[in-house]
């Protein structure tokens, strides 16, 4: 990892911990802040995460506005748009971190398992087939849930790892996953 966002990545942890312990700066979302912004954004962190109402990145990292680029679609899947707004972000924003944020319970992937199963009627099937890798390389855990979640981030990671190097250099992509009940991120290793 680079130095840079090594960095990034303290600060993204030590807004978390704020965050888990019921004690958040209130990162600035005042008006004076809106008006700074209003006219160009630098985000230093990019966060793919589930668009769960439960798990909002700025809130989960403590940050205020203009400080995250955030991509929220269910279950963290990646199609088209996803891969150009994150191209977007890298080359144009010069955002040098990439965070790939499951959670637990999410209900994409609980939907996208029952699909596969037969029994889900709140799936649609591309997102099932995104998540049917993850879900094979779980079959045999206790936990089948759970480990589907934390396979499909690092799949996405690599995925994203591959076609972020395709159109740049020095881009971290890291995973991570949301403990709902503790407010906790762990970064995952890939």
């Amino acid at each position: 990892m680079l130095p840079e966002t090594r960095n990034i990545l303290e600060r993204l942890l030590q807004g978390n911990h704020r965050f888990a312990l019921g004690q958040p700066l209130r990162a600035d979302i005042s008006v004076a802040r809106r008006y700074q912004i209003a006219n160009s954004q630098q985000p230093w962190a990019m966060i793919l995460g589930c668009s769960d109402s439960r798990v909002p990145p700025e809130i989960v990292f403590d940050c205020g506005l203009g400080d995250l680029f955030v991509i929220r679609t269910a279950g963290h899947t990646v199609d088209r748009s996803v891969i150009e707004t994150i191209q977007f972000g890298i080359q144009s924003l010069h955002i040098p971190l990439v965070m790939v944020l499951g959670h637990a319970r999410c209900g994409a992937v609980s939907a996208a398992l029952q699909e596969q199963q037969g029994w889900g009627e709140n799936c649609t099937s591309w997102i099932a087939e995104q998540i049917a890798p993850a879900k094979e390389q779980c079959k045999n855990e206790h936990d089948v849930l759970s480990c589907v979640i934390r396979a499909h981030v690092k799949k996405t990671v690599a995925r994203l790892e591959h076609l972020i190097g395709s159109f740049a250099q020095g881009v971290d992509v890291l995973g991570a996953y949301y403990d709902l009940d503790t407010g906790i991120v762990e970064i995952m290793g890939t």
